[in-house]
């Protein structure tokens, strides 16, 4: 589009995307049959273009409040999910499907000569394969295939606690509440690195070495950086481009959008958590940096250039600098089957024993495509994962700890066309549903298109920034959480754009009267739009609403920005 932004016949088809309605619904995980929108989905009559969503378009990568999420998800919403071809049948590998015998080690082992064959896909034909430990999914370019979400079942008859690593430190607290996954995308070292600390410290990117450091301002919306010495780095490396979290806060006010409240907001006390200096927590070693991985598309002498724009302003007293990924899982995915938790009775709050869905660690353009996950104690989760797209997917049966999970900085992920179905087991006393999750530094990352029956927009603190949840329905009836030192819960430039509420209840939805810098646009279904949550900033936020009571065009934010893009 250049400086001169884009034409007005432009605008309006790209302003497209369908209003609200009965398509919304039909697009659910399960291949539901589309039904007429019930009232509370239908927006005002033709709503005209949403006033924020044109100037995002003049401004896209600079926007003061809304966030450009184009680049979510696998290969940055440029190609498509692969298929990959079939390369073994696990039951050659003595798997039985039978729903009686152990299958794990047969699988495990089906993956394991899939990668040494080159990659492609481990397909599991119809029947339950019961399994009682981790499946690894260590290797790059390897596929879990199921043949449909109704005729292969992954039957998981024990918890991570049980079948993999006995885990209950900080007190009683188990890390398995919000971390780890029976079916893991990790790679072996990492996860060796993670069992050997007793999954204390460092979840993230390990073994980065130093390229070169950034040796000049930038600023948001930039994509090339002056570095010392480029010589190592070629077009098309994946990066880590990491920013030290400085002991005066700069880092973290700087995240939270530089409002007035940042210079009042007592850093050291109210967000110990996110100061490694000071803080005993054991989680802490995963915020000395901020740590964004990201593709090098052009090197010219000593500058770099990067698949995608700066999300804030890059500056030198941060010490910036360009380092290795380390290990690292890329181009493999879960997809089309159930995996189902032997059926337990929730635990108190981050009491959990581990019975979680597919998890992504240090994993690169991944994915979970038609994926049902149910009686889970966690659902779907995003740890320092960049690029993975969760597709199709949705979580049921008894009451869950977090639907899905997205934390200790996890970017640039879409979660689309996804599902939350109400519980069949109703949530016992002393435990606690969330919804769909972020926290931890996690940016860039994209909800939409979903269906929740029950949680919320669960914001876990730890400075969040540039998230957006949008085109969702949602039955608002659960509770944020997060430590109450664990720093603001809400970075800069948060967008809520398109959500139908079902009883009224806008918590942590209608969030600009507590976000800096948010954009919340096109709230329906509302008694009062207010979050219900307290500020953790004084002063202006600096955040905007618009067209609250009424449904939005665009209805997704963020497929209207990728195709604005492309």
């Amino acid at each position: 589009m250049g400086n001169r932004g884009p034409r007005r016949r432009d605008l309006l088809r790209m302003a497209g995307g369908g209003l609200v309605g009965a398509a919304t619904l039909g697009g659910s995980a399960r291949g539901a049959v589309a039904q007429p929108a019930p009232p509370y989905l239908a927006p005002a009559p033709h709503p005209a273009p949403a006033q924020l969503w044109q100037e995002y378009l003049a401004a896209p990568d600079t926007h003061p409040q809304v966030p450009n999420v184009s680049y979510a998800g696998y290969r940055r919403g440029e190609r498509d999910i692969p298929r990959l071809p079939e390369r073994v049948n696990a039951k050659t590998f003595g798997a039985t499907g039978d729903g009686n015998t152990d299958d794990t080690v047969a699988i495990n082992a089906a993956i394991d000569a899939t990668a040494a064959a080159g990659g492609g896909a481990v397909v599991l034909p119809p029947g339950t394969y019961k399994t009682s430990g981790l499946i690894r999914m260590h290797h790059s370019g390897v596929v879990l295939r199921g043949l449909g979400t109704s005729r292969t079942v992954i039957f998981c008859d024990k918890s991570l606690e049980e079948g993999y690593a006995f885990n209950r430190r900080e007190g009683d607290l188990s890390q398995w509440s919000w971390s780890g996954g029976l079916v893991w995308f990790v790679p072996k070292r990492l996860l060796e690195s993670m069992r050997d600390a007793e999954f204390l410290g460092n979840e993230g990117w390990m073994d980065n070495e130093t390229l070169t450091p950034v040796v000049a301002d930038a600023s948001r919306g930039a994509r090339t950086l002056a570095v010392e010495d480029a010589g190592d780095i070629r077009a098309g490396d994946h990066v880590l481009l990491a920013v030290r979290n400085v002991p005066d806060s700069s880092l973290l006010a700087h995240l939270a959008g530089d409002v007035d409240g940042t210079a009042a907001y007592d850093w050291n006390s109210r967000a110990t958590r996110l100061r490694p200096e000071i803080s005993t927590w054991a989680g802490a070693p995963n915020f000395v940096d901020y740590r964004w991985p990201v593709e090098v598309t052009h090197v010219s002498g000593d500058q770099v250039t990067l698949a995608q724009p700066l999300k804030f302003d890059l500056r030198t007293v941060w010490e910036p600098r360009l380092q290795t990924l380390g290990p690292v899982v890329r181009e493999s995915g879960i997809e089309d089957l159930t995996l189902r938790m032997r059926l337990t009775q929730q635990q108190p709050h981050n009491r959990d024993f581990g019975f979680n869905g597919p998890a992504f660690s240090a994993a690169l353009n991944c994915w979970a495509r038609n994926v049902h996950v149910e009686n889970a104690d966690n659902g779907f989760g995003l740890h320092s994962c960049k690029g993975v797209t969760l597709r199709d997917v949705s979580v049921g049966g008894r009451q869950r700890h977090h639907s899905y999970i997205c934390r200790v900085q996890a970017h640039d992920n879409l979660v689309t066309r996804f599902r939350i179905d109400r519980a069949t087991v109703p949530l016992p006393s002393g435990s606690t549903h969330h919804g769909i999750n972020v926290e931890g530094l996690a940016s860039g990352n994209v909800w939409s298109d979903g269906v929740m029956e029950n949680g919320t927009f669960d914001s876990h603190r730890a400075l969040p920034f540039e998230n957006v949840r949008t085109d969702i329905t949602v039955t608002n009836d659960a509770f944020v959480g997060g430590a109450g030192d664990a720093g603001p819960r809400f970075g800069a430039r948060f967008a809520h754009w398109n959500v139908r509420v079902t009883n009224g209840r806008t918590y942590a939805v209608a969030i600009h009267d507590m976000a800096p810098r948010a954009a919340v646009v096109g709230i329906a279904g509302a008694t009062t739009f207010a979050s219900g949550l307290p500020r953790d900033f004084t002063g202006d936020l600096g955040s905007v609403s618009e067209a609250l009571g009424s449904g939005a065009v665009p209805a997704d934010l963020h497929a209207a920005q990728l195709r604005a893009r492309l």
